[in-house]
């Protein structure tokens, strides 16, 4: 049987993981390689998963729940799951000119309580729902364009990961950055030890002691693709 240490000892080494793949990430990228950037973030994605999936495991084996190593890798093996699993932020990025882009300049004119402000609200929470959804499945997507060349859906052009626009894969870069960066705001010293003590009791037990990297965004801004 795993314990619950192991399992939070795994959860720490995946999200150290997490950081070491997105600092390279942001590095390529500011080096003019952003589809392999795009692919190593998408990889640090999948560690920052592994890491939650891990966390919640082995809040199940603190409650009763016997688990053995067979089970922990099968928790862990779909990428798709790991991307559902890191998603722990959403991020819209919306274009002023589209009924989306229209909503929240709503809100943000007439404010949360009005009717019109209410409607707005409500169609920029049915979007960020359908984004979360989508994310994971795109993400994981996303990760193979940068990797492969292959065919394209109507097989009259072949996709290239060179190709891929810079700015896409710096939205992707700092989504998952930001995401990473929130664990480690939730992990300071001053925070671990009230909020999340068994934690903070692996990490004290742990040879070698996980280095989380701080988290780090793209110089880049404009497209350069």
């Amino acid at each position: 049987m795993i314990s619950e240490d192991m399992l939070l000892q795994g959860s720490w080494y995946a999200l150290e993981q997490a950081g070491r793949l997105l600092r390279s990430a942001v590095t390529l990228f500011d080096g003019g390689d952003p589809s392999t950037a795009l692919v190593l973030a998408m990889f640090g994605r999948d560690e920052l998963g592994r890491s939650q999936i891990l966390c919640d495991l082995a809040a199940k084996v603190r409650v009763g729940e016997k688990l053995i190593a067979k089970q922990i890798s099968k928790s862990c093996e779909d990428h798709i799951a790991k991307q559902e699993a890191a998603a722990l932020s959403t991020t819209l990025r919306v274009n002023p000119n589209t009924k989306l882009g229209a909503a929240v300049q709503t809100r943000l004119r007439t404010g949360f309580h009005s009717e019109a402000g209410c409607k707005a609200s409500a169609e920029i929470e049915t979007a960020t729902k359908a984004r979360r959804k989508r994310d994971p499945k795109s993400r994981h997507d996303a990760h193979v364009q940068g990797l492969y060349v292959d065919l394209d859906y109507s097989c009259t052009s072949w996709i290239r990961p060179a190709s891929l626009s810079a700015q896409a894969v710096r939205d992707h870069i700092v989504d998952a950055v930001n995401d990473y960066a929130g664990e480690l705001d939730q992990l300071r010293h001053d925070v671990i030890e009230q909020d999340f003590p068994e934690m903070a009791a692996a990490s004290a037990r742990m040879n070698p002691i996980p280095v989380l990297p701080g988290s780090s965004w793209p110089a880049l801004e404009q497209d350069a693709g």
